[in-house]
């Protein structure tokens, strides 16, 4: 279960939160989603990843995708990641030397890349530019490391098409409206890459979508702690934040919890 504490926006520093278990947790937890490993397929594909190539995973976490992708590059190729937590990349390393996987982990700033210029073939991040207050400067600096005609992937979710069967309508629109205007700084960025990117000088931009459909218990937990930061904030108030519970529990008990978020994948050419 996710912690009282739990809120999504602690992922741009991470490493102020007193415990980061429960965001590691909450990543795994939501990396196993189908629908999101369906959108994850295609990036590989429609980014052009392939043993031999090079790759920078921008704000790579603790390596969750950046590990999959180094096994599947069978040593051959430059496998890159970086990240502005140093917990996390100390944690990437240690898994990375586990499984004897060669990366090159970094402690990094994504609106700074340490990296020259034109060096990697494919550059990917997910759920990273909705953090960002400068989109347009990290997107800049994806397009300069990128070699002319290198791919570009990005994953992210728009926060505004996100629901929960939970009957008191009104109650899941504040509460909802409220994740999406605190949790993150961007929570409709897929609308706004349309125009970003191709304005940026990128090419060929492709769109996919699909509607991750929370598992149980990751559904029950989130949501639990999004009503509680809700009620913290004043947007619901207590007899509202009791129903809710009880409405959460009883179909997370009785398995029929349907909880929801569109997410994006947005291809693209250097």
């Amino acid at each position: 279960r996710m912690g009282n504490d739990f809120r999504l926006k602690q992922f741009a520093k991470v490493d102020a939160a007193a415990d980061t278990s429960d965001y590691i947790r909450a990543l795994e937890a939501f990396d196993g989603i189908e629908q999101l490993q369906e959108l994850k397929a295609l990036a590989r594909e429609r980014g052009g990843f392939r043993p031999g190539a090079s790759l920078l995973d921008v704000g790579c976490g603790f390596g969750l995708e950046t590990l999959r992708l180094a096994k599947e590059a069978e040593g051959r190729g430059v496998i890159a990641g970086i990240d502005l937590s140093q917990d996390f990349i100390e944690l990437a390393r240690q898994q990375a030397s586990e499984q004897g996987l060669k990366i090159d982990f970094r402690v990094g700033d994504a609106l700074s890349l340490p990296y020259p210029d034109a060096q990697f073939d494919c550059v990917r991040a997910e759920r990273l530019l909705i953090y960002l207050q400068d989109v347009s400067a990290a997107l800049k600096e994806m397009l300069r490391v990128l070699k002319p005609g290198g791919r570009l992937a990005l994953i992210e979710p728009d926060f505004l098409a996100m629901d929960i069967n939970l009957p008191n309508r009104a109650v899941v629109r504040r509460v909802i409206d409220h994740e999406a205007d605190t949790a993150v700084v961007h929570n409709w960025l897929p609308g706004q890459l349309v125009s970003l990117l191709p304005d940026l000088g990128f090419s060929n931009v492709q769109i996919a979508s699909r509607v991750l459909i929370f598992p149980q218990d990751l559904g029950s937990s989130y949501f639990e702690s999004v009503a509680e930061n809700a009620a913290k904030a004043g947007a619901i108030n207590s007899g509202e934040l009791k129903e809710w519970m009880a409405s959460l529990k009883e179909r997370a008990q009785a398995q029929r919890l349907f909880a929801t978020i569109a997410y994006f994948l947005f291809t693209a050419r250097a």
